[in-house]
């Protein structure tokens, strides 16, 4: 167990997926509605989510997370151009109040955003087919201007959504380098979750420029849950992926990027439900 990473419990998503970066502490708002009459499970509504974030896309997976039985993972690209970022030193100066000592350095966050998502059910089941559901959310994403554009991938009911390509600080679009991307290596050996990951995050800060650090992680069930796992030059993503398909429980990771830091933050998060099962991919 390292000292670094957040604590977490709880098994509610909602009360732990919030990110707290080292700098701020903002409160984002986030809110799920159905038209009027309409609610998941009927087979001829159309449905519709409304997020108002710092991470839109990230929201929006979230509140699907909540609805369906598969997994989102979201991870950020590192945002520099200056339509992706937002500074927020006053916004927090007067949240803060009277007599709080202002941020010695500016705070910068990645742009807020307010987006809509509207999709159709499966007329014969009532549900939805991820990656049918997860590449309209993509569209829509990137027909609203939000940052970034994204890709899709995953299968057995866990899916990634992948920075494609970012805008650089002269606001050019140019092709991401997706950190879990990176190949790693893993002796064939029994570990905990926890000394696997801390073995995965090592390589990746070794090998990258921009470093990872912990976010909130479930500790207990990591360090209580013991996997064999063995890779030699595969994806980080491929392993993580791994992993969440042995865990006892329905996980989810962010990589959120913090644009005052400059580097990754990695969490996992605990999700309502059973464990993803390759059955589990169609409600």
């Amino acid at each position: 167990m390292k000292a670094a990473k957040g604590k977490t419990m709880s098994s509610n998503a909602s009360a732990n997926r919030a990110y707290r970066s080292p700098w701020l502490v903002l409160p984002c708002v986030l809110w799920a509605t159905a038209l009027a009459g309409q609610t998941p499970g009927v087979d001829d509504s159309r449905q519709t989510l409304a997020v108002d974030d710092h991470r839109p896309l990230a929201a929006l997976a979230a509140e699907l997370e909540k609805r369906y039985p598969f997994v989102i993972t979201y991870e950020d690209g590192p945002w520099v151009a200056a339509t992706d970022v937002e500074d927020v030193t006053a916004a927090l100066i007067k949240s803060n109040g009277p007599g709080k000592a202002a941020p010695a350095e500016p705070v910068v966050v990645p742009r807020r955003m307010a987006l809509t998502f509207e999709y159709g059910l499966d007329k014969a089941t009532g549900g939805t087919y991820p990656e049918v559901l997860l590449a309209n959310l993509l569209r829509q994403y990137e027909a609203a201007g939000g940052p970034g554009r994204f890709r899709v991938e995953g299968s057995n009911g866990i899916y990634h959504l992948i920075p494609a390509s970012l805008k650089d600080a002269k606001g050019q679009w140019v092709k991401a380098s997706p950190v879990f991307s990176t190949p790693v290596k893993l002796a064939d050996e029994e570990r905990t979750v926890d000394d696997t990951l801390d073995a995965i995050v090592a390589q990746l800060n070794a090998s990258s420029p921009v470093k990872i650090g912990w976010g909130f992680v479930p500790l207990n069930l990591f360090n209580q849950t013991r996997i064999r796992m063995a890779a030699d030059n595969v994806p980080a993503r491929e392993v993580l992926h791994q992993i969440l398909e042995q865990l006892p429980r329905r996980v989810t990771w962010l990589l959120n990027y913090d644009p005052g830091t400059q580097r990754y933050y990695l969490s996992f998060l605990l999700l309502p439900g059973e464990p993803v099962r390759p059955q589990t991919d169609r409600p």
